[in-house]
């Protein structure tokens, strides 16, 4: 239906806009040759409405057509329907002036046809100029694609070894210190790779799978923090399987411990909300750490932000976006926003995650 109504409302344009001109050529022609203004009217509509009405009908039946034909096509139905208009309108045969009324009506229908041949050329000049530059837009938006997505696999790549090998360091730490918490800790990595293994390849995840992965990650983190961290995952009315990029969350988490809570005598919490608006998926992490360092941008850690900036930036364009801040009570709170629009039309082009080697 609302196809339809696209292709026709240009009809309604073109014929208004004829009727409009239509109407200045009666009141230019009924100045010139003052007379009566209806039978001008009559005539300079049976010109335009002859040119524009079998154009738009062409169009719709032949859509094949060149506008080029078209135009021809509608000039020459012009001058023959609308002439014989005229003469069927106002020859009178025994009116000696019926002969100088014909003279001013063939000088009306070459003035028209003129500007109707001009009209139509401006149009398909206009007409070929944009088909061009969206055929040009088109490419273009297909190149930064095509860039974005093996940008993205250089990204993604980053990221899965600097958690793996984190991970692997911290359990490394604990082998002379705590075997037994070393060996959980190697025993929960396994789990947790062992659950994603078949998705390694996965162009996305989904929020369950993501909350699954973080929580066994922060499983990790509290077998070797023990008291000094707690946690929180909390998910409002959103749905489990919604749709999302893999490896978002876990690069803002590894943050907040490492520049907040670790540094921290007495430890702290991470709350990991999830939430929606009417347009966005919302991943809040909040801790109540030391607060966001200075220079972490220039660690490991502000190659990861970057990362996930890039990545949204990539997806989504200025609808992604990832937000640090820090409230005056203390710590820092990282926002994800996701357009749940694009998460639903382009679950593709979530880039293929590498497989850990």
């Amino acid at each position: 239906m609302d196809t339809g109504i696209e292709e026709i409302s240009p009809w309604w344009k073109s014929i208004v806009i004829t009727a409009l001109f239509c109407l200045v050529i009666a009141i230019a022609t009924n100045v010139v040759w003052p007379g009566n203004f209806y039978d001008d009217l009559i005539v300079s509509f049976g010109y335009g409405m002859s040119a524009v009405i079998p154009a738009c009908l062409l169009s719709y039946f032949f859509p094949h057509l060149s506008q080029r034909l078209v135009n021809v096509c509608s000039v020459s139905t012009s001058m023959l329907l609308g002439t014989a208009n005229a003469f069927l309108w106002l020859n009178d045969p025994n009116s000696p002036q019926s002969l100088e009324t014909m003279k001013a009506v063939i000088l009306l229908a070459l003035i028209f046809t003129v500007l109707c041949f001009y009209y139509f050329y401006s149009y398909e000049k206009r007409l070929v100029m944009q088909q061009a530059i969206e055929a040009a837009r088109l490419k273009q938006a297909e190149q930064e694609k095509a860039l974005a997505l093996s940008q993205l696999g250089q990204l993604q790549s980053q990221i899965e070894p600097h958690f793996l090998f984190n991970t692997l360091a911290n359990a490394i730490a604990l082998i002379d210190q705590d075997k037994e918490t070393a060996k959980r800790v190697l025993v929960r990595l396994t789990d947790m790779f062992r659950s994603n293994l078949n998705k390694s390849r996965a162009k996305y995840t989904t929020v369950a799978e993501e909350i699954t992965f973080i929580s066994a990650y922060l499983d990790i983190q509290q077998i070797r923090l023990g008291e000094r961290l707690r946690y929180q995952v909390s998910h409002h009315n959103v749905d489990l399987q919604q749709r999302i990029p893999p490896l978002l969350i876990q690069p803002l988490i590894e943050n907040a411990l490492d520049y907040g809570i670790e540094p921290k005598a007495q430890g702290g919490q991470i709350e990991i909300v999830f939430s929606e608006t009417d347009g966005e998926l919302i991943v809040e992490v909040i801790d109540d750490g030391n607060g966001f360092q200075p220079d972490s941008a220039s660690s490991g850690h502000g190659l990861g932000l970057e990362n996930i900036r890039r990545r949204l930036q990539a997806l989504f364009g200025e609808q992604g976006s990832l937000s640090i801040k820090e409230p005056a009570s203390g710590g820092v709170i990282a926002t994800l926003r996701l357009p749940k629009k694009q998460l639903v039309e382009h679950p593709a082009v979530f880039v293929e995650q590498p497989s850990l080697k």
